[in-house]
Parts: structure tokens; sequence; C-alpha cells
């Protein structure tokens, strides 16, 4: 099953009674905000953005580096991005918690 960002998008506007385009707008400004949170990182401080409860993106800087084969390569400096899943919301995801 593949669950879109459009279908998501409606879900949560029938949900919580709201408008459609208010949603999309609020969705877009997030997108936004986290891009620019993640594409600040720097080689003196790594990012972490908590998207919600248990899911998080951890940004890490990567300088530029040369690798010395056959020919001289020189990789670019590059900031990568890694999404995490906290063990706990794994847990409760996978019904080892009781909901009380």
């Amino acid at each position: 099953m593949t669950i879109t960002q459009e279908n998501l998008l409606q879900q949560i506007a029938g949900s919580g009674d709201m408008n459609i385009a208010t949603v999309r707008q609020v969705f877009k400004t997030a997108e936004n905000i986290i891009f620019g949170l993640l594409s600040s990182t720097t080689s003196q401080e790594n990012t972490i953005v908590k998207v919600m409860d248990g899911l998080s993106l951890e940004c890490a800087y990567i300088p530029e580096k040369q690798i010395h084969t056959y020919d001289d390569i020189t990789c670019k400096p590059r900031i990568r991005v890694r999404p995490k899943v906290t063990r706990y919301y794994n847990r409760k995801l996978n019904g080892y918690f009781d909901e009380n």
C-alpha cells in the first residue's frame, strides 16, 4: 500500500474539518522550513530535525576529500540526510506497549 502526500492531505483536512488548501499550505511551509534548516548544516554542527514524535531527520556535513586510485578523484562537499525512527515508536507500532 502506498499513501501519497495528496491522500494524507485529504485525510488530515477531512478529520480536522479544515480546508484542503490550508493543509496544503501548512505542509508546503513546513517543507520549506525543514529544507532550509537541513541545508544550513555546517562542518562544525550536525542538524537534527524532529519532524514528529518518533521520527527525525539527521543531517551531517561530509567535507571534500581526495580519492587516489588510478586517477585522482575529488569528491565535492555534500550534506547527507538520514531518517531515523526511534525504538519506542517502532515498538509502539508493532504493539509491544499497551495503549493504557
